[in-house]
């Protein structure tokens, strides 16, 4: 009767260290998992943190850009504004002015004497013209 009974305790035994064993090998891979969630968790959690960072710069550059826009828009329509009034202005007939066509030959280069004798300018008229109208170079 000892015989089967000390079997009985030996199995067990045997069953409750084998029990024991699957425990401490379960709880051992239960911690190693919750490391590993705390450590995923952590890097998810700093990603997170960054995309918020460039969500945050992205509305500031974007910002910025619709204010810069906003000045070259401005800008363009200013530049619009002058290149209408320079055309009113080039458009007014210079046809009109009594000394046009002698500023576009001193302008392609007409001497002094050239104006004398085409235009019927005195000296000091085609001199004066040559002064205020011609190249930087000419004498």
């Amino acid at each position: 009767m000892n015989n089967p009974l000390i079997i009985a305790l030996v199995v067990e035994s045997v069953i409750v260290v084998v029990m024991f064993a699957v425990l401490c090998w379960l709880v051992r891979g239960q911690l190693k998992l919750k490391n590993d969630y705390q450590a995923l968790n952590d890097i998810v959690q700093g990603n997170s943190n960054d995309i918020a960072g460039l969500c945050s710069a992205a509305l500031t550059v974007d910002s910025r850009i619709a204010a810069v826009d906003s000045q070259i828009t401005a800008t363009y329509e200013q530049i619009d504004d002058l290149a209408a009034k320079l055309a009113e202005v080039e458009q007014i007939d210079q046809s009109s002015h009594p000394y046009s066509g002698d500023i576009r030959k001193v302008r392609s280069g007409a001497s002094v004497n050239e104006l004398m004798q085409n235009s019927g300018l005195s000296h000091d008229e085609a001199a004066l013209l040559i002064r205020l109208h011609g190249s930087k170079t000419q004498p």
